[in-house]
């Protein structure tokens, strides 16, 4: 089930150009005709796009959804004001399924530097009683609206190190009962009414590039060709119904494109642990055996999945035991890393690039920072082609969207 507030968010990177010197024989030389030029380094933009309404700004608002043909508008918000920015609505209407439809808010910087992008939330108490947020204790109220959204256990701690001109930054550490991850926030700082479940993006850089940088590929179980022209990244759970169908697609999919395409695919954790009381066992578990042998976490995964419908919490934990040993590995070598830092950490950290990234549901795939919901079934089919393939072989015959979506994390 999906969020009413989907949630997305942006991060910031500045690019400065260099100018290339003169020789100095150049300057202490007189010359017949004078010397070339010499070339810039490309610059980023010194302003991003401001004004809502632009077509620059909804183009580069679209990368922040799900990939796929639709229509983007923009809607200033009646409530909630922080001094310098301008704090719109932002809806994405899909051509090919309403049930596709997404939103998310943003305070844009009238500088055009950045924008705070996420779920927007106006805290009710200081709405009626504004003042300045100047401890923690001032997050009380916000702390106690939030948890009508999240269900899961957290905490709100200040992070000024992302502190913006207005705006305090805010971690929402969320306590899944195996270790901690955080979530982005932006609290308004004058009077406390503005609060975004979110993260600040460069206006002056493409989202998807951005995103990109964000997720980290090295020591991730991976399956393809290492001179792959193509990297998708997964983040899924192994209690989702859903990721499960979506992975038996891809062996047709990675057949039918195989003459054209070589594809490497990187699997990331994603449990939904409010929902899934075992999937994060799962994951940790899945960690334990790609450290003895990177081959196992797909067999793990596999496996999983063929039995997902009828495992329990204590299930999980005999049937991985039980594939330790099957494997050549002791229970005290398992035992050892499952469910202990060096497994669990590493879930954690996915849970908490999944957020920042704007995962959602699972499954949730990227192509170059590229987001693919694989909603519908010919999508990331439709998306290859188009990207990699110039078209060829479009258009697809269509098939209807599934009637049960991606799962939800809430």
């Amino acid at each position: 089930m999906k969020s009413t507030h989907p949630k997305a968010l942006w991060a910031a990177t500045i690019l400065v150009a260099v100018l290339a010197a003169l020789p100095a024989a150049l300057a202490a030389k007189p010359q017949n005709k004078p010397p070339a030029a010499p070339a810039k380094e490309a610059q980023a933009p010194v302003k991003g796009p401001t004004n809502p309404e632009s077509d620059a700004f909804k183009t580069w608002a679209s990368e922040a959804f799900p990939w796929g043909e639709g229509k983007i508008t923009t809607e200033e918000t009646p409530q909630g004001r922080v001094r310098g920015y301008r704090i719109v609505k932002i809806n994405k209407e899909y051509s090919f399924d309403a049930r596709a439809n997404d939103f998310t808010f943003a305070a844009i910087d009238e500088f055009g530097r950045f924008a705070i992008v996420g779920d927007m939330f106006l805290n009710e108490t200081r709405l009626s009683s504004p003042a300045p947020v100047n401890s923690e204790q001032d997050l009380t109220a916000l702390a106690g609206q939030l948890q009508r959204f999240l269900r899961s256990r957290f905490k709100l701690v200040f992070d000024p190190p992302n502190d913006r001109p207005g705006f305090k930054a805010i971690k929402v550490v969320v306590d899944t009962g195996y270790g901690t991850y955080d979530i982005g926030g932006y609290v308004g700082s004058d009077d406390g009414v503005v609060f975004f479940l979110g993260r600040s993006w460069d206006l002056r850089k493409p989202i998807a590039e951005q995103r990109k940088e964000l997720i980290n590929l090295q020591g991730v179980p991976s399956q393809g060709p290492s001179d792959a022209t193509v990297t998708v990244v997964e983040y899924s759970d192994m209690q989702c119904g859903f990721c499960k169908k979506r992975t038996k697609d891809w062996e047709p999919l990675l057949k039918k494109l195989e003459k054209d395409l070589k594809i490497r695919r990187y699997f990331k954790s994603f449990p939904l642990t409010e929902a899934h009381p075992w999937a994060f066992r799962a994951s940790a578990a899945g960690r334990c055996f790609f450290e003895k042998d990177p081959k196992l976490f797909l067999a793990w995964k596999s496996n999983v999945y063929n039995r997902q419908e009828t495992l329990t919490v204590s299930d999980v934990d005999m049937f991985a035991l039980e594939f330790a040993a099957a494997n050549g590995m002791t229970d005290e070598e398992f035992k050892s890393c499952y469910l202990r830092d060096k497994s669990a950490s590493r879930v954690l950290a996915d849970l908490s690039e999944g957020f920042k990234v704007r995962v959602r549901a699972t499954p949730t795939f990227f192509i170059d920072g590229v987001q693919i919901s694989w909603f519908q079934d010919d999508i990331m089919e439709e998306y290859l082609r188009k990207k990699f393939l110039k078209g060829a072989g479009l258009p697809l015959q269509k098939n209807p969207a599934p009637a049960a979506g991606p799962g939800s994390p809430h």
